[in-house]
């Protein structure tokens, strides 16, 4: 066995590890873009919550509000 050659077994090993790799890496691509479409698709079945919001009457740091403050 020399120091600088890799054998025939080893590019073999190594290739099949690369397309592991790869297979993996589209796997997961596929998964990510299979788990956006759902959430997008179950986000927009949801009916339209209306948000209401309210003005404050008085400024927080006003002395009116802290004259009123119930403590």
């Amino acid at each position: 066995m020399t120091l600088t050659g890799i054998s025939n077994r080893g590019l073999l090993v190594i290739a099949l590890l690369v397309a592991v790799l790869w297979g993996c890496i589209v796997a997961e691509h596929a998964i990510i873009s299979q788990a956006r479409r759902e959430t997008e698709l179950f986000l927009r079945s949801r009916p339209v919550v209306p948000v209401k919001y309210e003005r404050p009457s008085r400024r927080p740091g006003s002395p009116a509000a802290i004259r009123s403050y119930p403590g």
